[in-house]
């Protein structure tokens, strides 16, 4: 039941986005944007995301070294599979679906393709908030609307304080990572006032990311893991501004700085829940940063559309291929998943409160 109220709110919310984003367009003039659009650099900017695919096989591929060694086909086969849960159910499905996949065609176990994913989250999320808070120290706008450039100097401002808490943030998990097995018993204590099986997912949440933290605690892990990261985002900075450029909007109004600033809107937009790979908020959010840059309010809404295509519909194919090559089914997956992860959380809980108990014994 509370799956089935979720999946109404979610599309319920993506529908007022999309109303928001597509009631005032004049849909032939976003069309003709759309046909007017350079075909080689959309096709440049499709190799460079499904470059992606491979850079996120490899650093899983690191990441999973020290607890097994999968092939790199089987790898793939998740990860795209994985991207069109995503497009059908959200981040949250593509976090269970992905990992089901690889432990039911490649038999690793699901603790260890779990805690992988979980952690590339934690550098996708802080690398993408570095890119775009230290490109907003560098990137210069200038507008003859005094109420822009005041709002741009407040974007500035926050730019300048979300880099300062990334810097933090990885501090701290740095600090979680070594005092895990008392924060995670003082959390255990501090939390009693919340429901059962809640505490017990959020306690088993944090610990699969203890798990997983290790990386920064490993020099030439967390080189490997940083360097395909950072190269992934690169890619996918580039693959945004060769889709701007494809709409002929000149360099100077959108540099790379500029794509750096539409990419970090639209990833903030996709983090709302809504179906269809966020379908609304981040076009919402992407056609709201061109326009801010001066670009006009139908071309902006072309590229946001365009972009959207790119970016998701390679990876769906890719996954649909597979899920119909090898009899897959998302639910059944997703199913799957859910069932792996609940073992999961109650074998790394049990031996959370083993430890606990031998230390208390000692």
């Amino acid at each position: 039941m509370k799956t089935r109220y979720k999946t109404i709110l979610s599309i319920a919310l993506g529908a007022a986005f999309v109303y928001w984003f597509a009631h005032k367009l004049d849909w032939a003039e976003v069309w003709r944007e759309a046909r007017k659009a350079n075909l080689e650099m959309l096709a440049l900017a499709v190799s460079l995301f499904v470059g992606t695919y491979f850079v996120r096989v490899l650093r899983w591929r690191a990441l999973l070294e020290p607890m097994a060694r999968p092939p790199l086909r089987g790898l793939f086969r998740a990860t795209v599979v994985g991207f069109s849960a995503l497009f059908v159910m959200g981040r949250a499905g593509e976090m269970i679906v992905r990992p089901a996949v690889l432990s039911v065609k490649e038999k690793i176990h699901p603790s260890a393709s779990y805690a992988t994913v979980m952690i590339e989250r934690v550098f996708d999320m802080v690398m993408v908030v570095f890119f775009f808070a230290a490109n907003l120290v560098f990137f210069e706008y200038t507008s003859t609307d005094a109420e822009a450039m005041r709002v741009f100097g407040l974007i500035k401002a926050i730019g300048v304080l979300m880099l300062m808490a990334s810097i933090a943030g990885i501090y701290g998990l740095s600090v979680f990572r070594r005092r895990r097995k008392g924060a995670l018993d003082f959390l255990d204590q501090k939390l009693n006032w919340l429901p059962g099986p809640v505490k017990r997912a959020v306690l088993s949440l944090l610990l699969h990311i203890s798990e997983g933290l290790a990386v920064l605690h490993d020099l030439r892990s967390l080189t490997i893991t940083l360097s395909y990261t950072v190269l992934l985002w690169l890619m996918v900075s580039v693959a945004h501004l060769l889709v701007v450029r494809a709409f002929d909007i000149p360099y100077a109004q959108v540099p790379l700085t500029g794509a750096v600033f539409v990419m970090g809107l639209s990833m903030l937009g996709s983090i709302v829940p809504t179906p269809g790979g966020a379908t609304g908020p981040f076009h919402a959010a992407t056609a709201a940063a061109l326009t801010f840059l001066g670009v006009a309010s139908m071309k902006a809404a072309s590229v946001a559309i365009i972009l959207h295509l790119i970016i998701f519909a390679p990876a769906t194919l890719f996954g649909m291929f597979y899920i119909l090559k090898d009899g897959l089914s998302l639910a059944r997956l997703r199913s799957v998943g859910e069932s792996q992860v609940e073992e999961v959380d109650k074998l790394s809980l049990l031996e959370q409160e083993k430890e606990n108990e031998e230390q208390v014994a000692v």
